[in-house]
């Protein structure tokens, strides 16, 4: 009589290979989800301490020129949305106290990305005043505003566009 031996069938059949996939795939589409979610919380940390330096720049030059009066008084009053006309250019000349606000608003309010394709922003980058945009774009359409009260408490608020057009926003305060 022969012996006969019952092969079996060694490996994956069809439905625990799918099965393997399918998990792989869940997997995988789980880490790049999280990847993205990640790029986008760094992008976001990385603009808001772009503004947060920013909002320190203007604070800064604030305290180098106090002005007349209660200190930093001459930058009260500017908006989001304001951009002065061309200053001097206070590093070539000498410049009176007001002239140098002037200067430090409008070198400010152009390092800030809102008004990149304005007139007095365009001059300030040709007068190699401020980098080049593609060295420093700014923030997206990004915007700022100072207020100044009677004791000198400077106030700079930093607005800008975060990921999905979510407008994202970072206020300091000093006293001046």
């Amino acid at each position: 009589m022969r012996n006969f031996m019952i092969k079996t069938n060694r490996g994956f059949s069809m439905m625990e290979l799918l099965v393997a996939v399918l998990v792989m795939g869940i997997g995988v589409l789980s880490v790049t989800g999280l990847q993205m979610i990640s790029l986008q919380d760094n992008q976001d940390a990385l603009r808001r301490s772009e503004a947060l330096q920013l909002a320190y720049e203007i604070m800064d030059r604030i305290r180098v020129n106090p002005g007349i009066g209660v200190p930093g008084i001459g930058y009260d009053g500017v908006g989001l949305d304001d951009l002065s006309d061309a200053p001097p250019d206070c590093v070539a000349t000498n410049c009176s106290a007001n002239q140098m606000v002037d200067f430090d608003l409008a070198l400010w309010k152009c390092s800030l990305g809102g008004h990149n394709a304005d007139g007095v922003c365009t001059d300030l980058r040709e007068d190699v005043l401020l980098p080049a945009i593609g060295d420093q774009p700014g923030l997206p359409n990004g915007q700022g505003q100072i207020e100044v009260d009677a004791s000198g408490r400077v106030t700079v608020t930093i607005q800008w566009l975060g990921f999905n057009n979510v407008e994202r926003t970072v206020t300091v305060a000093s006293q001046g």
